[in-house]
């Protein structure tokens, strides 16, 4: 992974002190994938191996059983707390061009996930069950929108 290095100085800067704030364990549990646990959730950090380089923030309750993260819903990226709290975060998601852009972006996600993350992680987020139907309604539009789409063309 190209941007792995990098990666690791960038989690270790902006939520290794998080982490440390919170008395929490950051693990880094794979190339590319930290976390930080909690009774009630688990708070993962992972480098973005799509096509345009990044990384997401994602969250999801704390559970006995293997987590597969192929499993829909099993978990929800920090953007989707951050649009049902009625911000706009698509700013936050312009191309990563330097490592310089790649330091900014974790900076950004460290604060959503401390503003947005934490209550979670503490046991206190009231909004999951919400926060998932909002996902699931916008997914479902999406996926009408498609059909019309490929069904027009």
């Amino acid at each position: 992974m190209r941007d792995s290095t990098l990666f690791d100085k960038a989690v270790e800067t902006f939520f290794e002190p998080l982490a440390r704030k919170l008395g929490l364990p950051l693990s880094r549990v794979a190339d590319g994938v930290y976390e930080i646990p909690s009774p009630k959730f688990v708070m993962r950090v992972r480098l973005h191996t799509g096509h345009h380089r990044g990384l997401n923030v994602l969250l999801r309750p704390s559970s006995p059983r293997e987590f597969d993260e192929n499993d829909p819903g099993s978990e929800l990226g920090i953007g989707c707390f951050v649009e049902f709290c009625g911000e706009d975060f698509r700013d936050a998601f312009g191309l990563i061009s330097t490592d310089e852009d790649f330091m900014e972006r974790t900076r950004w996600f460290a604060i959503a996930a401390e503003r947005y993350g934490v209550p979670y992680l503490l046991g206190e987020g009231k909004d999951w069950e919400a926060v998932k139907g909002m996902v699931k309604m916008k997914t479902e539009k999406g996926i009408e929108e498609l059909k019309k789409y490929w069904f027009l063309h």
